[in-house]
Formats: C-alpha cells, structure tokens, sequence
C-alpha cells in the first residue's frame, strides 16, 4: 500500500527539491500545493496519510493551517510534519502545541525525511485500519445483537402462539367432551375419565368385601332419568326442559366433589362416576343426589314452578361377583346401573336401587323382566347380586 504525501510550500523550489528527495522510493505517492490557502480542500480531496508542510508561508501561517485540520474531523488524526529553518525551543513546543507530530529542520536528508514520513503513514494505515477493523466488530456486534434480538422476539410471537394454540385445542377439546346445553361432561369424556391413574389402579384387583373395601380406590357408576319429563316438554315446551336440564346440571355441580365425573348421557338421562368412596359412601351420596334433584322446586322460564323427581340405578367398579358375563369391562357395571334405574321407574320412581356384589333371592325374578343387553347379565346370575333400595325426598 502506497504512502500518500500531501507536500505544502509557498515556494515551488522547496516543493521541487523535496519531490526530488523522495522521488525515488516507490513506497510514496505525492502531491504538492504551493498556495496555503487551497491546502485544506486538497487535503480533504487527496486523503494522505501524511502532510510535510512549512511552517512559515505567505497567505496563511504553516500553525493557523495546522489547527484548521485538527477542526476538521476528516482529517484531525492525519499526521502533520512541520517543516522549518526555525530550530528554537519554544517554536517546535507551539508546533507540537498546534497539533503537530514532528519537526523537521529543513532541508533534512533524504534518508531521514523519507524515514520519518515512512514512520508516521504506516502508522496513521495501521491506525486506520484498526480503527476500520474495530468498526467493521462494532457493526458486526450489532448486526448479531439485531439477530439476536430478533430471534428472541420471533422466539415469544412463537412461544405467544403456541400458547394461543394450545388454548385453542383446550378449548377444542372441552367442546369436544363438554355439553353444549348443560355445560357438564359427555359421552365422550368418559374413556378419558376412565383413563386417569386413579381409575386404572382400580381395574382388576379384587377386593374381598366390596361393602367395606381395605382402600377406596373403586369407581361407583350412577346412572339416573328425570322423570315423567317428556310431560314437561309436551305440556310447557322444550324451553322449559331445557332450562330443567340446566338447573338440575347445576345441583349436580353444587353436590358433587370435584373429583366425581357429571355427565349428560343423553335426553334427560345423567351419568354420575365417583371415585374412591365405599358402599356406604355410594348409598349416601345417592340419597343426596335425590334430595338435591327433587326437594327444591324448579321455576320454569314461562313462570310456573314444579318439582322434578329422578330414577337412580348405582353399581360399583371393578365388579368382583362371579358372573356369566360377555363384556367384564365398565359396560357391564353401567348395564347393572341401568338395570338398577329400571327397578326405580317400576317401582314407583323418585328413589335410586343400588346393584352390588351379593347374593340376593329376589333380584332372579326381578331380572327377568330387565333388559341389559345381549350376553351381558343372565337371571340366573341374580344369586350373585345384591340390591340396596333408597327413597327420594317426600314431594308435597
């Protein structure tokens, strides 16, 4: 890389004889200015690495010139050498004062000029261009600080939106499971209750007396219809059924734990699924989810108010009675409910029949007359259940 010199005299014969000095060596690139007053915007024009000038010239003193380039920002690090006759103490320390960084007494050898100009341009180029490299490492720095600050904002839009997304399947996921009219669970949701490990722990291990199970760990199937509810469509409308449906879904949530599963299992039926209560809790719970059904009147949307009654058939799950059945799984447990919902309607409904493990004479003969489904339950099998009666609140 060249050396550019920037040479300023107001005598051509000085500029001439230092151009010979240098001439020779290739390293320098050189232009001279004999007119002090242009010397700025020459200098702005030819960026040199180094400017030998005189320090006493017509039309612009060498130290006023000086402190006009340490002004100007282009060119308040280039180097300066002053050249002069004057070897006085006190003129080269105001030189140096001004900005300078050498001095020169005129006219030096050629070998120690072109020594001294060498110094100052190679350093002013390592100077640029550690000031460049530092720069090119600040836009550098930047440009990865941009990166990386936009990598993060990308990083919380997808964060924020995988969040969105995930409310959204939520959301998605209790539409699915959820029923529009009551807001309780629906069919669907009862695979995935069944599927929590407090349920599976339950599945097939036996427990010798099912009235006082060694843990409660059991599911107990209820299962229940509003009776006589086609009259309360039929005489007041299906708006009047609906809200009943609402308002009895809304007990049901003031009644049960929220670890119990409330369903609407479809029309005006319900199924109830509680976990970890024994037979007596069963037999209790389902006395209070009569009483809480039937004892405070419903006010219809039209005005009138009137009580509503339920037929509750309830049966626990895993079932341990050695039975003749085709499906051991919960479909047979939720056909025993069923079962005892029927034995409610027939026997005057208004009141809830538990089927439970045990042997009980009468429940042959009652089963004749039920029907579980194909392959499921067989009356001779009844000597393997037991049925526990409850009554509903006394209506007015």
């Amino acid at each position: 890389m060249s050396i550019r010199i920037l040479m300023v005299d107001d005598q051509p014969v000085i500029l001439a004889a230092l151009t010979r000095m240098l001439g020779a060596d290739t390293e320098f690139e050189i232009r001279t200015i004999s007119d002090p007053t242009m010397a700025l915007d020459a200098a702005l024009e030819f960026e040199p690495a180094v400017i030998l000038q005189d320090l006493v010239m017509e039309g612009l003193d060498g130290l006023a010139l000086l402190k006009r380039y340490r002004a100007h920002p282009s060119l308040t690090d280039v180097p300066v050498v002053m050249l002069s006759a004057a070897e006085e103490p006190e003129t080269k320390v105001e030189a140096f004062r001004c900005g300078a960084n050498d001095y020169v007494v005129k006219l030096p050898t050629a070998l120690e000029l072109a020594a001294r100009l060498r110094y100052h341009g190679r350093a002013f180029h390592n100077a640029r261009q550690r000031e460049l490299a530092f720069q090119a490492l600040l836009e550098s720095r930047a440009a990865l600080e941009h990166r990386q600050a936009e990598i993060e904002r990308q990083q919380v839009q997808l964060e924020a939106q995988a969040r969105q997304l995930e409310a959204v399947n939520r959301e998605l996921a209790e539409t699915a499971l959820s029923d529009t009219l009551t807001g309780l669970r629906n069919r669907r949701y009862l695979r995935q209750f069944l599927d929590l490990p407090a349920a599976i722990s339950a599945i097939g291990q036996p427990i010798e007396d099912r009235r006082h199970p060694t843990r409660a760990q059991e599911l107990i199937f209820f299962l229940f219809d509003l009776d006589h509810f086609k009259q309360i469509n039929d005489h007041y409308g299906h708006d009047a059924g609906d809200s009943v449906l609402v308002e009895v879904a809304q007990r049901l949530r003031g009644t049960l734990r929220s670890s119990d599963a409330a369903m609407r299992w479809g029309g005006e039926e319900f199924m109830i699924i509680a976990r970890g209560i024994d037979l007596d809790g069963a037999q209790v719970l389902a006395q209070r989810l009569l009483n809480a059904i039937a004892e405070a009147p419903i006010r219809l949307p039209s005005g009138p108010v009137m009580h509503v009654t339920a037929s509750l058939g309830y049966a626990p799950w895993p079932w341990t009675a050695d039975l003749n059945v085709v499906n051991p799984d919960h479909q047979l447990v939720i056909g025993l409910a069923d079962a005892g919902t029927y034995l409610a309607k027939l026997d005057g409904r208004n009141r809830a029949f538990g089927v439970l493990p045990g042997p009980d004479a009468d429940f042959a003969t009652r089963l004749s007359n039920i029907n579980l489904g194909p392959g499921v339950l067989r009356p001779e099998d009844g000597k393997g259940v037991h049925l526990v009666a409850l009554l509903g609140p006394k209506i007015a």
